[in-house]
Formats: C-alpha cells, structure tokens, sequence
C-alpha cells in the first residue's frame, strides 16, 4: 500500500492533532513561520484569524464586530501567544484583532468569547480576554469537564507541558440558547455538541448565518499561508462515539431548517476549528456524516494503528491504541479514534 500524506505524517511525528496531537512539535518555524497569524473577511462583521502556532494545531479562530453596539464576539482563542512557531513569545490574540482591526481603546474591553471546546488548542489565548472583563462562555452540558479543579488534565495542557490558562467561564449555556450582552440579543443560538469532548458547543449566527463547530467535524486538507494542513478528524478518550454521531446528525438536522426557504447561494455556511470556512454547512456535515456512517460498516481502510504514547505525549494514554481511518485517493474526510470506540459502532 502507497503511503498517503497523513499516514507518512503519523508515522514520522508530524501530523497535526487538533488538540490531541500525534506528539509533534515544530522544531523550527516552516516557511512563513514567523507570521503568528493571519486574518482575512468572512463577511461584513466576521473575520477567519488562524493561529500559526509551535504545536502545528493551526487552530481556526472567529471574531465578530457588532456594528451598532461596542462588543466584538471571539469564538476561541488559539494556543496562546507564548506560543508562536518560532518557539519565543510573539504578540498575543487579543492584541493581534485590536491592531489589525483598528480598536478604539474603548472598544478594547467589549468582549464576549464563545468557547467551542476546552482543548488547550482552542482557550491558549483566553487569558488577556478574561483580564480585560470579557464574558466567557462555554457549554452546560457538562460543567464539572471544564471546572478550574479539572481544566488542566481535560484541556491537555499537563500533557503538553503548556500554561493552563486562568480565566472564570461567566456563562454556561443551555442547548438551544439565545446569547445576549447587556440586555442586547445578539442573534447567537448554542447547540450542544458533546462527542468530541463532553463540553463541546456550536454557535449558530442567524444574522450572517454560519455556524461555528468546533472540532467536531472538518475537512481533511486545508493550503494556509505557511503550510499545507492534512489532518483527522480526532476523537479522544473523553469523547464518546454515540454521542459524537448524534451530535453530526443534530447539526444536519438543524441547519436543513434553517435552510428551508433560501436559495443556493444563501444557505448557511459552516466555521469549523480547523481546516473548513466558508463552504456550504449542510453539504459539508451531510458528507461528514456518510463518511462515518462508512468507517461503522468497515468500508473505510484503516491506514494506521497508533499507540497512545504516540498520539499524545508522557504516556498520557497508557495503553490505549487509537486507529486512523482514510479512504485511497484524495478523500475528503478521514479519521483517528480509539480502537475501543469499536464497540459502540451503529451500522457493523
């Protein structure tokens, strides 16, 4: 069998892992590594920034303005400024939006961040946000996942020898929540996600209509400024099987309606936390979910067995071995697992 990209990454330390790395981290920056980020427009309140980080995550980052009162929304915040790919302490998140974006130092202290999931990934920035008086946001699906008391072992920090952040969540949100800030509706809806992780949350703007989801779904191969990303979609061992298919099949079902009625080009678009912006939601989660549903039935090729001390540093896993799932060719999707979620296939 021809080795493909990602199977040759995994076996060389190299691939990316969203937030549960394939035990990997760059030893110097890749061409463009001393870019820390970069940004571009989504739409005409919200921009794409994606974190060039030491740990080769290249998280997805989104950050909305509101034109008509002083908030700018975040929905996760990187690895962290401390960070940067050049392995020394670049300028962080916070900073990096007010300088690009042009903030007025009133504007400076208006935020809401919406935390799609705990993964050191995805809070590394939160701390500046959280001294500025930002509200902080994350899921009530399970709340004790994210207190302080457990943060650093869920969020991986302790196994990446990486800073856990220290920020209070202001709000824990209910499924189908509407988000407001002082008062003021934000246009905002929560949908819990859990399957990835057990705090995992999606965020439906009904005013551009995307919806941001985190790790739960992307595509595989995404060409940034500094690199060509190639990576699974990843379940842990604190995700759960049933509860990550659920998840898939909710946000189909959610987003087909609120689709009914619009034409092509207005049908929602999805934000993921790595990888995917700005293609059609519905196709993608459809897609995503078929490919699932074929890794169930066997007619997807394991390219991969991985130990766990392979996929996550310092014997985190203990003996757990995780199998990376990838169809030949060009595939759209593939997949890295533990071998123990097996056993709550639904489609053998």
């Amino acid at each position: 069998m021809k080795l493909t990209a990602a199977l040759v990454a995994i076996l060389t330390g190299t691939a990316n892992g969203c937030g549960f790395h394939l035990n990997a981290k760059r030893a110097s920056p890749s061409n463009g590594g001393n870019i820390p980020y970069s940004i571009e427009r989504l739409t005409d309140t919200t921009h794409l920034v994606v974190h060039n980080d030491e740990y080769i995550e290249y998280p997805f980052i989104y950050v909305k303005r509101y034109p008509k009162i002083p908030l700018t929304v975040v929905v996760d915040t990187g690895v962290g400024g401390e960070y940067h790919a050049n392995g020394t302490s670049s300028i962080e998140l916070k900073a990096f939006i007010e300088k690009e974006l042009g903030f007025t130092e009133a504007e400076k202290s208006e935020y809401m961040v919406l935390s799609s999931h705990v993964h050191f990934d995805h809070i590394g920035g939160m701390e500046p946000f959280a001294q500025s008086g930002a509200e902080i946001v994350s899921s009530s699906y399970n709340k004790s996942f994210v207190a302080p008391q457990n943060r650093a072992a869920n969020a991986l920090t302790t196994a990446f020898g990486v800073k856990t952040p220290q920020y209070t969540i202001s709000k824990y949100a209910d499924q189908h929540e509407r988000l407001s800030y002082k008062g003021v509706d934000l246009g905002l809806i929560a949908l819990h996600t859990p399957g990835h992780t057990p705090d995992s949350q999606a965020y439906y703007d009904e005013g551009e209509r995307w919806i941001y989801t985190g790790d739960t779904l992307y595509k595989r191969v995404v060409k940034l400024p500094w690199d060509t990303q190639d990576v699974p979609i990843i379940l842990p061992l604190q995700g759960n099987w049933t509860e990550f298919v659920a998840s898939i099949e909710e946000l189909y079902a959610f987003v087909k309606e609120k689709d009914r009625g619009f034409s092509k080009d207005k049908r929602v678009k999805i934000g993921a936390g790595h990888t995917t912006a700005g293609v059609e939601a519905a196709d993608t989660i459809k897609n995503a979910l078929k490919f699932i549903q074929n890794v169930e039935k066997g007619k997807v090729p394991v390219i991969a067995k991985v130990p766990g001390d392979e996929v996550a540093p310092g014997g985190t896993l203990g003996d757990a071995e995780f199998w990376y799932w990838q169809a030949d060719g060009n595939p759209e999707f593939s997949l890295l697992a533990p071998e123990s979620f097996r056993s709550e296939f639904n489609h053998k």
